[in-house]
């Protein structure tokens, strides 16, 4: 079962933090990392590294205290930065800060926090490192951060984020050894049972998600990489593996559900989008058939009264006519019998209109001759 308590999550948060605090602060723990993540140290022998990271040969190392002023009127303690000095022909130094990130979704982008530190310990430089503006002094600046408990997918990576010249910028006064002085580095770890080609990530998982115990684990990270670590460091590393090995999977739990509800989500949109469209078509040509069958037979009413009304004017003032006619015959017939005059004598008597003249003859005629 899952636990989303945030209070209970932002708890076991801050003491994995601080167990890796506590880890990284061992001198060979930290010598194992650098060597493994800073160039200026690839391919040297581990005891050269650990004489760069400890000149004095201590076993853990305090780290620089440096301060940077936050907009809430307090200061942020960076007590995980420390000076690395690589002896040879042209010395070089340079400032190493390492911090464990228990959440990995904190509200905001690891990187951009990352850069914020690096960006402070840079300008710390001034007053400390070199003096005045003496700028050729300033030291390179690695900021790695540990995410202990990556999102899904993430897992058993190393990403890089360079300052370097770009490519093209051919400008002889500017060479990239200039630019190449700011190096943020971000390691999502794994589990120590995960499978990964990347040597480097092994390595850090061995030492940070371990589920080995108490001899058994101090010597074999004494045999394999050379570290040897002391009971307090051994209970933080202890506390880390534990941790992480419950609580990775219950947070890959939690985050698969939150990626498959807003993936169902999604995709129970889309489904949806388009069954309450050809729902909505059926139904909209559905009531459209309706409507206009009544709105058709409405208008075809209407039409057809008004044609039917028109022809049976017509037709009525046919028959008028039909009969005004053969009245008319009828007229014409008896005052040519009565006064025995001409067809046309009769038709001019009875005042026939010019325009039933022939038409009313036409009748008589026939009347006459049947």
């Amino acid at each position: 079962m899952t636990d989303d308590n945030p209070q209970r999550q932002g708890n076991l948060y801050k003491r994995i933090d601080a167990d890796f605090k506590k880890a990284v602060h061992n001198t060979d723990i930290l010598s194992v990392i650098a060597s493994r993540l800073i160039p200026e140290l690839k391919g040297r022998d581990l005891d050269f590294v650990k004489r760069c990271v400890s000149p004095d040969g201590a076993r853990r190392l305090p780290g620089l205290n440096t301060e940077m002023h936050n907009d809430d009127d307090y200061y942020v303690i960076m007590d995980n930065l420390f000076s690395i000095i690589i002896p040879g022909e042209r010395e070089i130094g340079l400032m190493l800060n390492i911090e464990g990130q228990g959440d990995p979704d904190p509200g905001y982008p690891i990187l951009k926090r990352g850069l914020y530190y690096a960006s402070g310990i840079i300008f710390n430089q001034k007053g400390t490192v070199f003096p005045g503006t003496h700028y050729e002094n300033l030291r390179k600046t690695y900021s790695i951060w540990f995410v202990l408990q990556p999102k899904s997918g993430d897992e058993n990576t190393i990403v890089r984020y360079p300052l370097m010249k770009v490519l093209g910028a051919d400008d002889a006064r500017s060479t990239n050894e200039d630019a190449n002085l700011l190096e943020i580095i971000i390691v999502n770890l794994g589990r120590a049972d995960s499978e990964t080609v990347d040597e480097t990530m092994t390595v850090f998982n061995e030492i940070f998600a371990a589920k080995d115990r108490g001899d058994v684990y101090k010597k074999r990270l004494a045999d394999k990489y050379k570290i040897t670590i002391d009971d307090d460091t051994l209970r933080s590393l202890e506390d880390i593996g534990m941790s992480l090995g419950d609580e990775i999977r219950d947070y890959q739990i939690r985050t698969g559900y939150k990626d498959g509800f807003s993936k169902g989500y999604d995709e129970g949109f889309d489904k949806g989008l388009d069954e309450g469209y050809n729902e909505g078509l059926d139904e909209g040509r559905n009531e459209g058939l309706k409507e206009g069958r009544n709105k058709g037979l409405e208008e075809g009413l209407k039409e057809g009264h008004n044609k039917g009304l028109e022809e049976g004017l017509k037709e009525g003032r046919s028959e008028i006519q039909t009969s005004w006619i053969e009245n008319l015959v009828k007229t014409v017939l008896g005052l040519m019998s009565r006064l025995d005059i001409s067809l046309e004598d009769a038709i001019d008597l009875a005042n026939v209109p010019g325009d039933f003249r022939i038409q009313v003859s036409e009748k008589v005629r026939e009347e006459l001759e049947g």
